[in-house]
């Protein structure tokens, strides 16, 4: 069906990962409004396409952001995804769990670069960045602990959350790859900010703990990941909760996005 005058004049909204657990919560409330407020187009990794996470009216591209040459490609690569946008919404990764490797997360960085890098030759209005809360993940073991409301943006990073309890900490991952993936877009996008402001803008949002689904604070526990993201360690919930459990699911719940303010924290930044 061929747009309408009107719907084509509806702000355009791209979402790299567009199919993933975030990306498909926010085009689905993007796209519920009556009358529409947006246009959305989605681009996710033919490998992790999954139809039913697309809501009516999405446009799809399937395509690898990790790969800026199959980007370019005339014949339909994402980066035309970007022309007439009015913002881009970087949720696209390699692993987006603490578990992540060395190698995944040097992936996650091309992605990065390549989404921003684009977004800027195509004069992109705004460049959203969902980084994440565990780029200041080393606060959680400082002695004296911060007072609470004093872990703001003005505070130098401290890369990774460190579970206290050494089988969790194996099932979930320590976060430091994942979390310097993050870092590196942060400073990426201040860098290019800087040169291309105010054609092309950016905000990163550090997200914290927005489960899949529901996202019910139940639900959360110490190892700081869902089970069906943790490496299999052969041990149970029980087990990798340990001794020390109780420190750490205490500032994994203090992470806890829900997904009324997760939708609300990212539409109001385009």
């Amino acid at each position: 069906m061929a747009e309408t005058q009107s719907s084509s004049s509806l702000p355009k909204i791209v979402i790299t990962g567009g199919t993933g657990n975030l990306g498909s919560k926010l085009s689905k409330q993007l796209l519920s409004y009556d009358p529409p407020k947006y246009r959305v187009s989605l681009i996710e990794h033919p490998q992790f396409f999954n139809t039913s996470k697309v809501p009516p009216g999405a446009h799809v591209t399937k395509g690898d952001v990790g790969n800026i040459e199959s980007g370019l490609s005339p014949d339909g690569g994402w980066v035309n995804s970007f022309d007439d946008a009015d913002a881009v919404i970087h949720f696209s990764a390699v692993n987006p769990y603490p578990n992540a490797t060395w190698d995944q997360s040097a992936e996650s960085m091309d992605h990065c670069c390549n989404v921003f890098n684009a977004a800027c030759s195509r004069g992109v209005r705004r460049v959203i960045f969902a980084t994440t809360s565990h780029t200041m993940g080393g606060y959680k073991d400082v002695d004296p602990p911060l007072e609470a409301g004093t872990l703001g943006p003005d505070l130098p990073p401290k890369v990774g959350t460190k579970l206290l309890d050494p089988v969790a900490l194996e099932a979930s991952g320590d976060s430091v790859a994942y979390g310097a993936a993050k870092l590196c877009g942060e400073r990426l996008a201040a860098s290019l900010a800087a040169l291309h402001a105010p054609r092309t803008t950016f905000v990163c949002l550090r997200v914290g703990w927005c489960q899949p689904g529901d996202n019910l604070p139940e639900t959360l526990s110490a190892a700081g990941s869902p089970p069906e993201f943790q490496s299999d360690t052969g041990v149970s919930e029980e087990e990798k909760r340990g001794e020390n459990g109780g420190t750490d699911e205490l500032w994994f719940k203090g992470m806890w996005l829900s997904n009324r303010d997760f939708l609300a924290y990212f539409e109001a930044a385009l």
